[in-house]
């Protein structure tokens, strides 16, 4: 394998998504899939674990609404890069 395999990719994340962006991540073992044919499609985060982060569960209702669009965001771009 390339060395280039083993280096962590890094982009910028406006300040305002960084928690979000912490809960995605750490969610990131936490999908729902569905085991095809030739590949498992992944259809979205298991949203108890979601519920259940610390950083989350711990915000006020319209936080976690807030909160809550900001993580299905990336989710969906994760989503269209991983089940391709």
């Amino acid at each position: 394998m390339p060395d280039s395999y083993f280096e962590p990719e890094t982009c910028d994340c406006w300040p305002e998504h960084w928690d979000a962006l912490q809960v995605f991540l750490s969610c990131g073992s936490q999908w729902r899939t569905i085991a095809g044919a030739k590949s498992i499609i992944y259809q979205g985060l298991v949203y108890e674990a979601v519920y259940g982060h610390p950083r989350y569960a711990r915000l006020g209702w319209e936080d976690q609404e807030k909160r809550l669009a900001q993580i299905q965001e990336i989710e969906r771009g994760a989503m269209e890069v991983i089940n391709e």
